[in-house]
């Protein structure tokens, strides 16, 4: 569609209007051009970013994915023995992931104390991150034990 000579969107609005905003390259205004769809190149989808255990965003660990696959022979270890947790099983108690949770980002703390001048504000987050975590942690204990949230004040 022509706005005298600027091409326009075209796309249907909630209203079933014609969107009458400047399109890009694709054709489709800022609003209307679609979600991407990813490299197209296959080398370039080899190193796909959320690939399982990525860790090229991980700042903290406070929302880290952790999935069997993920975890260190350590960990699986730890679970194994704590819990009686085989590989095939379900890990359906939030908590045992919670307590790898907080201990990935001690270990990632104790690591950036060496140099705590250079990360100092990585180290403020993560402690902030494993107080979070804590909360949650505790929160899950209180459930379990059938104390609501109001009777932990």
């Amino acid at each position: 569609m022509m706005r005298g000579q600027k091409y326009v969107c075209g796309a249907r609005t909630r209203s079933g209007t014609s969107c009458n905003n400047l399109p890009m390259k694709n054709g489709r205004c800022r609003l209307h051009g679609g979600k991407s769809k990813g490299p197209n190149n296959p080398a370039k989808l080899r190193g796909n970013r959320n690939a399982v255990g990525n860790k090229a965003a991980l700042t903290t660990g406070e929302y880290e994915t952790i999935t069997w696959e993920t975890l260190t022979e350590e960990e699986k270890g730890y679970l194994r023995e704590q819990y009686r947790l085989q590989p095939d099983e379900q890990i359906d108690f939030p908590f045992e992931m919670e307590s790898i949770r907080v201990a990935r980002m001690m270990r990632r703390a104790n690591q950036w104390d060496e140099n705590s001048s250079r990360y100092f504000e990585e180290l403020i987050a993560v402690e902030n991150a494993i107080t979070r975590v804590s909360g949650r942690m505790l929160t899950l204990v209180a459930e379990m034990n059938g104390v609501l949230p109001s009777d932990l004040k």
